[in-house]
């Protein structure tokens, strides 16, 4: 099967689904990584109370481990939100694909004054969707005859 060649087909439709799932996908990561440092700085917090009977050099490095535990924190929401960004673009393609395919086909139907059988990618989303138009297209034109 041929692919679409542009990037965004339904475009108010997939910008919207793009914000929505990143925005809300940054606010879980952002929660869970806030609540990761918090629970790493309470763990380097009762080591330190610990480890503060020996010797400064050792609190020294366990100070700059937190700050590398920042770092990797924030990394690593950063690598997965632009992981989410991604999925729901793809994801977002596999849905306006068959409602955009679907609505230029029905432009065409109505210009042409007859429906006709709708083709749709065997991956994409909405196949069963198709199937039931042809049938009714199938259904219309034995009424006709």
């Amino acid at each position: 099967m041929k692919s679409r060649s542009r990037l965004l087909v339904l475009s108010s439709f997939q910008r919207w689904f793009l914000f929505n799932f990143v925005f809300y996908t940054a606010v879980f990561l952002s929660v869970l990584g806030a609540g990761l440092f918090l629970w790493y700085r309470l763990v380097v917090r009762e080591i330190s109370n610990v480890a503060g009977l020996l010797s400064e050099t050792f609190m020294e490095l366990l100070q700059k481990q937190t700050i590398l535990g920042l770092y990797m924190i924030v990394g690593l929401v950063l690598i997965l939100l632009g992981l989410a960004a991604f999925q729901s673009f793809l994801f977002s393609r596999r849905i306006a694909g068959p409602v955009f395919a679907l609505a230029r086909h029905l432009e065409k139907c109505e210009q042409a004054g007859e429906l006709k059988h709708l083709k749709l990618r065997k991956d994409d989303l909405f196949v069963d969707l198709a199937e039931k138009f042809n049938r009714l297209a199938d259904s219309l034109d034995h009424k006709k005859k």
